[in-house]
């Protein structure tokens, strides 16, 4: 056999895999800001390659992205505008205004389209994407205008932002609000993913130093591209003319949302009266909201019929109906709980009311919540649709202790009312959040109680109203289905004749147990008082041996564990140690809480 020849080093493995950023600055001939910017649009990041090669302090690339990156036409575009500007600088020293001036009018630029489709090959993907664009955009259209930060930037942020808000509000996505110190959390489900983005209060923003601008700047510039086009596929996916007209009048009197105009498109109800054949669940996502009720109102109908079936039936159903009524679930998008939960949704917790936003409220994210749920919003300025002393207001939101006038006809609310009651799907009791009043705790709706194991006490309150609400609404629902009552019955008899066996079989245990600690009293000359305390002090005894033989074969369960899964089960330990600190903390604290509160009142 022949000798294996040995691996030159450096010629396989994280060495070749991987280069160094100077590396890629030379391969690429770019300045560091070009690559810089030229990785954000591409989507690029360095690398943490587990041998470090050139050494630790240096940031490493893939060699696959590099390459990728070269074939880019925006690289050509970025080295035409650096020698654009290398010619002007030229011909600004030479004072040759007519050069400089010609410069300017051919100056290149380069377009994100095709990186968007290129990052986003579906729909779904870019909207799956968007929460970090829309957060930036959102803050960029709070920003005062700078030497880095163009005002025609900002604009241009104010008015994708704020179409967004717009057709979250007239397509009713809007799910989750919580208000915390940084702003105000909103999350939209549109196209079935969650999106979830941070809108700031409207406040003087003071801009750090310790800042790079230019690379938050780059990221901007793309993510206007994405939402640009989301925008543009929502508004036309729903028939709607993009981008949607603006009143000039409500637009100068800073309306908001407010100011836009959405027209249907010109062939959107030609196709609406033309579909006169019951259309396919396909042709169901292509439809406006009004048919897709409809729709779904008629299968739901439709699996009613096939339970009334089932329940008339013989105790064996057919074969098909469990699969039929899931197939249905599934082509339709969820079951009937989701069904109900989105035409719920879609209905508004505020419909039919009338709320009235004083002056001294955040107008515009109050009037978000309020119209995404079905409620005519009002403010105090021009362009608003009704004045304050319009008798139909139901609620008024205010935010001081003392009212110039107050109307009894309405209920005067904080803005913590809008988002609880928003979040709890129902109109919360107005009594706590009245004027002056310490409103109830603000309990965030993206905690799950179930993971962090402690359930606030106005959660509980909220999910008692909640269930409340449930049983007026299902008061009049039709009976259980033969074989659901019956059959709860008959599991919970099973379940008792399980336990009685258990019960028996412990006590002849215990018996036997019993009668053998007396004979071996007696064999000690013990008396039957003794006999009796020493079972007793046995039974004791036996119970903590086995608790302590658990612990010892779960630590000699540990003992043979490979030592990386040791280290995660010590982790997996104290996080849940650590967990249950947490909890009792709460706990004694919302203890606390209510003795303060008792011994207050």
């Amino acid at each position: 056999k022949m000798a294996r020849l040995a691996k030159k080093k450096g010629k396989a493995g994280d060495a070749v895999n991987y280069i160094t950023r100077s590396q890629a600055l030379k391969k690429l001939q770019l300045s560091l800001a070009d690559f810089r910017r030229l990785c954000i649009l591409k989507g690029v990041y360095p690398r943490d390659p587990k041998k470090k090669v050139k050494g630790k302090d240096k940031t490493y690339y893939a060699l696959k992205d590099i390459l990728f990156i070269m074939h880019e036409p925006v690289l050509d575009k970025l080295r035409e505008m650096r020698a654009h500007k290398n010619k002007t600088v030229k011909a600004k020293s030479k004072k040759d205004n007519f050069k400089v001036e010609l410069l300017e009018k051919h100056k290149p630029f380069y377009l994100l389209d095709r990186l968007v489709k290129e990052r986003f090959p579906t729909f779904v993907d870019a909207v799956r994407d968007m929460d970090d664009a829309l957060s930036m955009a959102t803050l960029f259209a709070n920003l005062p205008s700078t030497e880095t930060i163009e005002s025609k930037r900002t604009l241009n942020c104010r008015r994708l932002v704020q179409e967004f808000l717009n057709f979250v509000v007239i397509s009713k996505s809007l799910r989750k609000v919580f208000l915390s110190i940084k702003g105000c959390y909103f999350q939209a489900n549109l196209q079935g993913q969650d999106v979830t983005w941070l809108v700031p209060y409207e406040f003087v923003q003071d801009l750090p130093g310790d800042v790079d601008y230019r690379v938050m700047m780059t990221f901007l510039e793309f993510y206007e591209t994405q939402l640009h086009f989301i925008n543009y596929k929502m508004y036309s996916g729903s028939g709607f003319k993009y981008p949607p007209k603006i009143d000039e009048i409500a637009h100068a009197a800073n309306a908001g949302i407010s100011a836009f105009r959405v027209e249907k498109k010109a062939n959107a109800s030609s196709i609406a009266d033309g579909a006169a054949a019951q259309p396919s669940v396909d042709e169901v996502e292509e439809q406006d909201p009004a048919q897709r009720k409809t729709m779904a109102g008629k299968v739901k109908a439709l699996k009613k019929k096939i339970k009334n079936i089932e329940r008339d039936a013989p105790a064996d159903p057919a074969p098909g109906a469990d699969g039929l009524e899931k197939d249905l679930d599934a082509e339709m998008g969820g079951s009937d709980d989701e069904e109900e939960e989105a035409a719920g949704a879609e209905a508004g917790v505020f419909g039919g009311l009338k709320i009235f936003l004083s002056r001294e409220v955040p107008r515009q994210l109050l009037e978000i919540m309020a119209g995404a749920f079905g409620a005519q919003v009002g403010w105090e300025g021009t362009g608003s649709p009704f004045s304050e002393a319009d008798q139909a207001i139901t609620h008024q939101i205010v935010d001081r202790n003392t009212q110039r006038h107050l109307f009894l006809s309405r209920e005067y609310v904080q803005p913590q009312w809008l988002a609880d009651s928003v979040n709890a799907a129902l109109l919360m009791p107005v009594a706590p959040y009245g004027p002056g009043c310490v409103p109830p705790p603000h309990i965030s709706p993206f905690v799950n109680d179930d993971e962090e194991g402690y359930v606030p006490d106005q959660k509980k309150f909220i999910m008692d109203l909640q269930e409340a609400s449930r049983s007026h609404a299902g008061a009049f629902n039709d009976q259980l289905p033969a074989g659901g009552k019956g059959a709860a019955d008959s599991d919970g008899e099973e379940d008792e004749v399980d336990d009685d066996d258990e019960g028996d079989r412990s006590g002849k245990m215990g018996e036997l147990e019993d009668k053998f600690q007396q004979e071996l009293a007696e064999e000690r000359g013990g008396s039957a008082g003794d006999t009796s305390m020493s079972a007793g002090d046995v039974k004791m005894g036996s119970g903590s041996k086995k608790r302590s033989k658990a612990e010892v074969e779960e630590e000699r369960a540990r003992m043979m564990m490979p030592k990386k899964d040791r280290r995660l089960y010590d982790k997996i330990k104290f996080a849940q140690g650590r967990k249950t600190d947490r909890v009792s903390g709460l706990q004694t604290k919302a203890d606390a809480a209510k003795k303060k509160s008792t011994k207050s009142a």
